[in-house]
């Protein structure tokens, strides 16, 4: 009966295991630039933060962001990139409300106050530079969120490990330490909550004060840890003989030359295009119209090159 009772438990045990372990194993698996070669992938990132930073129309804009999106659903980061998100979203709005409350120019008036010392006046072409700007930061912090969430730490070390392995090995380090201190500081706070310290009444300044105190003992762990990692790196002989690095063995597949063939390809439309004038949109003092500038062949060159890599890293997804 014993035999019986336990054959049934020890089965859904089994199932349960192999469930886990099949969700361990597809949230390690990478997807779309994720897999790619690190040199390909921050090419291709380096040439969507270039378009970025060249590109003013705001549909093109809008066109560059939908490459983004696309790019971190194919490398599964969407959900993890919602912090950026959020941050591009505030950062952004406020430069969308801000600017045309200061900005003067343009024609046509959309609304106009007289102030004792100053005089507000809100243009069409005021709104229109203000979503643009706000476009545009969006576009370089979301592919400064594709970089960090796709180029895994010891990829970045290794790529400027090249140039300067000092200068490589502290940022992949404060990389690293950036959530470990994050955890430590949420764990010092449930500690002094358990204590009976308020740290969530009142109003924010008082809640800001409360936490002041936590900073001290935050630093001290993080000197620990500093001191932690410096006698685990001497005792790996770190500085020791000549200089030697590890990497994982890769070879270059078709989508990785692809992704680099293209972010080079659209790297030099976009540098093209800006000597030839063709990113240049007016928007004062009126604008000029934003539909025209999505035929220009240097803007066509461009985005089909930064969309190559989507379509040819879709197929990992599956």
């Amino acid at each position: 009966m014993t035999l019986v009772a336990e054959q049934p438990a020890a089965a859904a045990g089994r199932v349960r295991a192999t469930g886990a372990a099949a969700r361990a194993a597809r949230a390690t698996r990478r997807y779309g630039l994720a897999r790619t070669r690190p040199v390909a992938s921050l090419a291709y990132v380096i040439a969507l933060a270039l378009a970025g930073f060249v590109i003013t129309d705001p549909l093109q804009l809008v066109a560059l962001l939908a490459v983004l999106f696309a790019a971190l659903g194919l490398a599964g980061k969407l959900r993890a990139s919602l912090p950026y998100l959020r941050v591009a979203l505030y950062v952004g709005g406020f430069l969308a409300i801000l600017n045309p409350l200061f900005s003067q120019g343009g024609l046509d008036v959309l609304w106009q106050a007289h102030l004792p010392l100053l005089q507000i006046r809100v243009t069409i072409q005021g709104v229109a530079f203000g979503v643009s700007t706000a476009l545009r930061l969006s576009a370089v912090l979301i592919a400064f969120a594709l970089y960090n969430l796709v180029l895994d730490p010891d990829d970045q070390l290794g790529i400027m490990s090249r140039f300067s392995f000092r200068s490589g090995l502290v940022v992949s380090l404060a990389t690293r330490l950036v959530p470990v201190l994050s955890r430590d500081a949420e764990r010092i706070a449930d500690a002094q909550r358990s204590r009976g310290v308020e740290l969530d009444r009142g109003r924010r300044r008082d809640r800001a004060a409360a936490r002041i105190p936590l900073l001290s003992a935050l630093l001290t762990q993080s000197l620990e840890r500093a001191m932690d990692t410096a006698a685990s790196m001497e005792a790996r002989g770190y500085g020791r003989g000549g200089r030697t690095r590890w990497q994982p063995e890769r070879r270059w597949r078709f989508a990785d030359g692809a992704t680099a063939a293209a972010a080079g390809l659209a790297v030099a439309a976009l540098i093209g295009g800006l000597v030839a004038g063709a990113f240049h949109y007016r928007f004062y003092p009126l604008l000029d119209d934003p539909w025209a500038p999505l035929a220009d062949p240097w803007w066509l060159l461009a985005l089909a090159a930064l969309a190559t890599p989507l379509f040819v890293e879709a197929r990992w997804r599956r």
